[in-house]
């Protein structure tokens, strides 16, 4: 996690404005799609249950800000986790967004892994609420709720790093229920905004038929070149506690 720090870190002095302080606006979570019993259950005995919610966790910002960092410390766990099990398509081998093959994306449950990434849902488009899609272009064609807003729009996908984590729960695991970190996080280095001036970037889809709770932390990159931490609790200095961070 040192080298995440250093990488992205680069200033000595934290001069926030109360603009800065306010650049982080909202955390969205989303239930993207809820399966029925018209759903594919694969041969791979990973089935995905009736009644299963894939959740689309959104970071909104103020425009002009860039989400630079989703990131746990030794001061500050980050953890997805569910009362049952994280789902994954075992097909899909998605750990994150930037992996999901677009060409097989109607193929059984690809569309509804579980991943991490920063705005990418699949190869060469990013992810945006589907109450935001207006494009009536659906890439998603073998779920009927998803055929006329498949929350996906096309775009260029910025750099993507993973620091120091363990993504078997997002993996081959069909039985995990946790995925967490006190030392590592996922970056795109230089920041990405989100596709429209609403600002959202997209940061994880997991599917579970249990109850979804988390505990995150952003670091955001702000117009004159700084950046803001901001936390699930427990604020330290020049950090700054954003209560919808950590959900339960």
């Amino acid at each position: 996690m040192n080298s995440l720090l250093s990488a992205q870190n680069k200033q000595d002095k934290f001069i926030i404005t109360h603009e800065d302080s306010l650049a982080l606006e909202n955390i969205i979570i989303e239930k993207y799609y809820i399966a029925d019993s018209t759903d594919y259950f694969d041969t791979l005995k990973n089935a995905l249950p009736i009644g299963s919610v894939t959740y689309r966790i959104f970071i909104d910002m103020k425009t002009d800000y860039k989400l630079q960092l989703v990131y746990g410390n030794k001061n500050h766990e980050l953890f997805i986790e569910t009362t049952t099990s994280i789902f994954n398509d075992i097909e899909a081998d998605a750990v994150t967004g930037f992996n999901v093959n677009t060409k097989y994306i109607n193929k059984g449950n690809i569309a509804l892994d579980s991943w991490i990434t920063m705005g990418a849902a699949s190869r060469g488009f990013t992810g945006i609420p589907r109450n935001e899609d207006k494009d009536e272009i659906s890439l998603i064609t073998n779920r009927e709720s998803l055929k006329k807003a498949d929350g996906l729009t096309k775009a260029i996908l910025p750099n993507f790093t993973v620091y120091n984590l363990n993504l078997k729960p997002l993996e081959y695991d069909t039985t995990a229920s946790r995925f967490s970190t006190n030392d590592g996080g996922w970056a795109a280095p230089g920041g990405v905004k989100g596709p429209n001036a609403d600002n959202k970037v997209l940061i994880a889809q997991i599917t579970t038929n249990g109850k979804l709770s988390f505990k995150l932390n952003v670091q955001i990159g702000t117009p004159s070149g700084g950046y803001i931490k901001f936390v699930a609790d427990k604020p330290e200095e020049n950090e700054i506690q954003f209560d919808r961070l950590n959900f339960k």
